[in-house]
């Protein structure tokens, strides 16, 4: 029997929609439900590539016994944490502030109103190891709704009181290089100069850690930041988190020295990892970060992109439900594949298979013992080559087949910075097919963005992040085209973004919208975990706006955002790495350069000079026949730089004021 989840479009839902459990979404009716009958909700937040979301599942959610206390005492409803991010980011909350802690499968008990009183992770069917088990849990919560529920409810509201006065606000922190500084010391202090990386096991990539240093580097000549940030994309590029034969990362390492991962892969590390590396091969001239960059894009490419254009979410960690089965050998095995004694030798010495193995008896292909690393030839490419196509005769890994805006926007950067930097237009081609597809599914017929697309069915208002993060793709895409109409986009989402999730008292972004379903609590997310947080994102887009427009109103709101994030990253500025690099954006001299052409094609020395300049050091606009009235419309200090009979002017200014006109960036390439 399906339970009401059977219509959703969710793959996590639906993993569930057939457990004895008689599940919800998250809706109306199932708090409707849950009042008229006096129950509490149980609440099961996880997505569908989550090895423990799974465990649980197998464990609690496919057993009878706990399925009929949870039918009968409960309300239980069921939320995909990527297609429903405010839900969880509130909940994630109450299970941090109570517990110290979060993660998922994330679990909460919550009044018929959406009030918690319990909050936890995973949990087993049955107490074991010290661990409260779940349907110890249930007998006991049940009891005390009937008994004690008095308790329950005030420690409820003591719970959200003490959430609210958590809010971050302004203060009198100011933007300044002795956070950055700070920012730096710290990820020094915790830099394991043995294996690279930050912190001890398990070890995440946290590539907007990495994007900070090598800022850092350029504008402050940190030689130091440079090196952690190098040593850090080598050792994951050699280690077993990089899928050596196909290409992409793993979520995260769980040891040391990069070597065995959490197998699954997901779309938003690999596009924040796509621009660390790319922006490691602009400093650096260095191969190999090209080369890891074109093994994830073809991963990308091969692996989790739609028909239409857009990008899944991601891939499982299990297959047969074993984690990592996918993607291990044995020699014996790499023998058998590569049946010429040469190859296989050369390719066990290349990628340290052993007979031993290096993971359970099987081996993760892995570079962290080659001294070779950086060689590769066509053999190996069609050795390589070999191995992947065998590997995917093997049962196959489920694939996240959503496509989320927000993610879907990152990786539209990293296919869009890829195609400029690496000269590929097939690369460039991507990232627009993508934006056309977020114009196309992910947006309502009123302009509004959405949050996920899946089955022909876009659904859910989209919060923050996705509004951000779309707008960086897009501002992304204006930068490496100069095509104004990528500019006009970015300008009206950014204007929607502000109309609804500005906070005109305290300053910075909410992260669900005015015109959504309002919850217990209405957060404003300013933390650079997995991803950079919407807030910080903004900040960018707001710091690009004001460059680009020259517009007051864009300054204003830049500056007022800046300072939001300034007091909430003052006490720990390592966690807030992309509002660094915000910062250090802030306290740079103002420069624009304008190219005014006779021709409606970009001059070949411009692009040259986009390809090599620090990451927005210089605000570049392009004005020629075809663009000029829509440009002046953005920024209208344009309109007075009159487009020449032939030939180009360039014109570049200084903290709003401009120089001599010159023909030729050679002519100024020193100052720029």
């Amino acid at each position: 029997m399906a339970n009401h989840l059977i219509n959703e479009k969710s793959p996590y839902l639906l993993q569930h929609a057939k457990n004895p459990v008689d599940w919800y979404p998250w809706s109306d009716e199932a708090f409707e439900k849950a009042a008229a009958e006096d129950k509490p909700v149980f609440l099961s937040i996880g997505y569908s590539t989550c090895h423990w979301c799974h465990v649980m599942a197998h464990e609690s959610f496919e057993d009878h016994e706990i399925a009929h206390l949870l039918n009968t005492r409960f309300v239980p409803v069921k939320v995909d944490r990527e297609e429903r991010p405010e839900v969880d980011l509130v909940y994630m909350s109450v299970c941090q502030a109570m517990t110290g802690q979060g993660g998922w499968p994330l679990t909460i008990i919550m009044t018929p109103s959406k009030k918690p009183f319990f909050a936890g992770t995973y949990l087993p069917a049955r107490s074991r190891y010290h661990m409260t088990g779940l349907q110890e849990l249930l007998v006991r919560t049940a009891e005390l709704w009937s008994s004690n529920r008095k308790q329950l409810l005030q420690f409820s509201e003591d719970l959200l009181s003490s959430l609210k006065q958590k809010r971050p606000v302004s203060s009198q922190a100011e933007v300044s290089w002795d956070m950055a500084e700070r920012g730096y010391e710290e990820l020094n202090s915790i830099f394991d100069r043995n294996y690279c990386g930050f912190g001890r096991a398990p070890k995440f990539p946290v590539p907007h850690n990495l994007l900070f240093l090598l800022m850092f580097y350029e504008r402050r000549g940190n030689h130091q930041a440079l090196a952690m940030a190098e040593k850090t994309l080598v050792s994951m590029a050699r280690g077993g988190i990089h899928d050596q034969i196909g290409g992409g990362f793993s979520r995260y390492s769980t040891d040391d020295q990069w070597l065995v991962p959490h197998f699954e892969k997901m779309l938003y590390d690999n596009a924040l990892l796509v621009l660390a590396y790319l922006e490691g091969y602009r400093l650096t001239n260095r191969s190999y970060y090209k080369e890891t960059v074109q093994k994830i894009l073809s991963y990308i490419a091969r692996e989790l992109t739609g028909e239409e254009g857009g990008f899944y979410c991601g891939q499982d960690a299990d297959s047969e439900g074993v984690e990592g089965k996918y993607y291990v050998f044995t020699k014996k095995e790499i023998s058998r594949v590569l049946d010429h004694d040469d190859d296989s030798s050369m390719f066990c010495r290349r990628f340290s298979i052993t007979k031993q193995g290096n993971f359970e008896g099987k081996n993760i292909p892995n570079l962290i013992h080659t001294p070779e690393y950086e060689q590769s030839d066509r053999r190996m490419d069609r050795l390589c080559s070999i191995v992947y196509e065998y590997r995917l005769k093997r049962t196959p890994l489920h694939t996240d087949d959503k496509i989320l805006t927000s993610w879907n926007s990152m990786m539209i950067m990293a296919f869009a910075k890829s195609g400029f930097l690496l000269d590929c237009t097939f690369y460039e081609d991507m990232a627009k097919h993508a934006q056309e597809f977020t114009e196309r599914r992910l947006t309502d017929k009123h302009g509004r963005l959405l949050v996920r697309y899946r089955g022909g069915e876009s659904a859910f208002l989209g919060n923050l992040d996705d509004y951000a993060y779309n707008c960086l793709a897009l501002l992304t895409l204006y930068e490496v085209t100069l095509s104004v109409n990528y500019l006009e986009m970015a300008v009206r989402r950014a204007e929607q973004m502000v109309d609804l999730f500005w906070d005109h008292e305290q300053s910075g972004f909410f992260f669900y919208g005015n015109d959504a379903q309002e919850l217990i609590e209405r957060p404003k997310e300013i933390y650079d975990g997995a991803v950079p947080s919407g807030n910080s994102a903004a900040a960018h887009v707001l710091l690009s706006l004001a460059g680009l427009t020259a517009q007051e109103s864009w300054r204003q709101l830049s500056e007022r955002q800046l300072d939001f994030l300034a007091s909430g990253a003052v006490n720990a500025p390592s966690a807030h790495c992309f509002s660094l690099m915000a910062f250090m954006r802030a306290m740079d001299e103002n420069r624009e350069l304008i190219c005014v052409s006779s021709s409606n094609e970009v001059p070949v020395e411009l692009s040259a000079y986009l390809k090599k300049q620090a990451a927005h050091s210089v605000f570049v606009l392009f004005k020629c026949p075809a663009n000029e009235i829509n440009l002046s419309r953005i920024a209208p200090f344009t309109r007075d730089y009159a487009i020449p009979e032939s030939g180009v002017r360039y014109y570049l200014c200084k903290n709003h004021a401009c120089g001599i006109p010159f023909s030729s960036l050679a002519e100024k390439m020193e100052f720029l």
